[in-house]
């Protein structure tokens, strides 16, 4: 469980890029100065989408790594739980 504990924590890095893009990209739509300082309604909505984003892309991971660890079912691989899934 090290390697996919690991991979794990993308979800924080995604969610923190996710974030500050999103804060550059909406200050320069808006004209202003890339550091400024956002009110309390955009802080909320730009954690939320970068939040949705961060979970979209993981939580994939988090199915497979879930059923890995089910001791009910024997799965061969990584690759075996994500075609028994699909299927």
């Amino acid at each position: 469980g090290f390697v996919p504990g690991l991979f794990g924590t993308s979800h924080g890095a995604l969610q923190f890029m996710a974030y500050e893009d999103l804060k550059l990209r909406y200050n320069k739509y808006r004209n202003r100065v890339s550091d400024t300082k956002l009110n309390t309604v955009e802080y909320i909505t730009m954690a939320a989408v970068s939040k949705i984003f961060a979970v979209s892309a993981t939580y994939p991971y988090q199915v497979v790594r879930a059923r890995l660890q089910d001791q009910h079912n024997t799965y061969s691989g990584v690759f075996d739980v994500i075609h028994r899934t699909w299927r």
